[in-house]
């Protein structure tokens, strides 16, 4: 079959996952693989959309750093970070007691992604976790492109369907052993959109595949008996067979990209508060000179409201995940920037009306964030109503 006529069969979207996997799972996964075994992908994410009625397997993906998840763009173009959550340190996807939930804050997408008829190139995205995960190690990357060579043994993890037309994702974690293959040898499979940035691989026995569903999970080679990340699903034959290479973002080929991420959070953050040009440490007691004590509102109803600077002091990226307000009466106007690059800030605004009863209303703020130094900050408020 000449190379035309295999881009004919193969061009369509495959390995994406535009399509969501309901949950609950079903038992399968990657075509014909093997369950993997306890510990054997430490560092594997699940990446679920939460904003449908119940939660979509996008894809996979890979802890690379203590606040980032790499994984396939295609998977989340076009997806609002509040619409992802990463699942960690789980092999099946029900298990709620291990599973490590966390939220997104950023998507980045490689500046030069590009996709079309279900083939894409430059094909990785770094997700901004809401706070970071301390109990997993991260997975290393393969720097030296030397280091994937032909016939190179690699191995592939997932949670993707086993079965074509199957609308659900697996529910235990599934792998595959593969095979490094030349670029040349995949081109005359896909024809010339095969590019240097791609990375082929195959099962040498043709008898597992990764499948819908699998798209951004990793391809893992053990160097000097460390497992390292080598490629990331991207996309492969129409009908996930397993005859055909499963095309990867090959790794080495962007690792400055990727720790240009993992040095935005590889320095501390320092969350700076301030109030009338005041600096307020976490938990100090409310005061008229930093607006933290709103003074003496003289009936109820009266408004009054409070505008903080909140800033990065920092050199690392500074993370917001949440505020709270706790306190009769006060509420938020205003939150700050959920990210915030070192130098920067944003404002923190509260608002406190006076209620019918009290004299005497003490309120808090809490910032849950990544600053090592005070990664709940406390904002003690007071206001008086005579």
């Amino acid at each position: 079959m000449s190379p035309v006529m295999s881009m004919i069969r193969i061009w369509k979207p495959v390995l994406c996952c535009l399509s969501i996997l309901l949950l609950p799972a079903v038992a399968g996964a990657i075509v014909d693989g093997t369950d993997a075994a306890p510990g054997e992908f430490p560092w594997i994410a699940g990446i679920v959309r939460r904003d449908v009625p119940a939660p979509g397997l996008v894809g996979g993906g890979s802890l690379v750093g203590d606040q980032w998840v790499l994984t396939a763009a295609h998977s989340v173009d076009g997806l609002p970070a509040a619409a992802l959550e990463v699942w960690l340190g789980v092999t099946d996807l029900d298990d709620t007691v291990s599973r490590q939930v966390r939220g997104v804050l950023a998507v980045y997408l490689h500046p030069d992604f590009e996709t079309e008829n279900g083939t894409s190139v430059n094909d990785l995205a770094m997700l901004l976790l809401d706070r970071p995960v301390t109990t997993i190690a991260p997975l290393g990357l393969v720097e030296n492109p030397a280091d994937l060579a032909e016939g190179d043994a690699v191995r592939v993890a997932g949670w993707g369907i086993s079965e074509v037309g199957v609308v659900m994702p697996a529910n235990s974690l599934q792998r595959a052993d593969a095979e490094i293959l030349s670029n040349t040898t995949a081109a005359m499979a896909f024809g010339p959109v095969i590019e240097p940035v791609h990375l082929a691989a195959k099962d040498p026995a043709e008898i597992a595949t990764p499948c819908v569903g699998d798209s951004g999970g990793p391809l893992v080679k053990t160097i000097s008996g460390i497992d390292r990340l080598a490629g990331l699903v991207s996309f492969g034959s129409l009908d996930c067979d397993p005859a055909w290479p499963t095309i990867y973002t090959r790794i080495p080929m962007f690792v400055p990209w990727i720790t240009a991420s993992l040095d935005l959070t590889a320095v501390p953050s320092n969350l700076r508060i301030s109030g009338k040009n005041r600096v307020i440490a976490s938990g100090a007691k409310a005061k008229e000179a930093s607006g933290t004590d709103y003074g003496e509102l003289r009936r109820p109803g009266a408004r009054r409201t409070r505008v903080f600077a909140v800033a990065n002091g920092g050199e690392g990226l500074l993370t917001v995940r949440a505020v709270t307000v706790a306190g009769r009466a006060f509420t938020l106007r205003r939150t700050p920037p959920q990210i915030t690059a070192a130098g920067d800030g944003g404002l923190l605004r509260v608002g406190f009306e006076a209620p019918r009863r009290g004299k005497r209303h003490r309120g808090q703020v809490r910032l849950f964030t990544n600053d090592p130094a005070a990664p709940v900050f406390l904002l003690r408020l007071e206001a008086r109503v005579r």
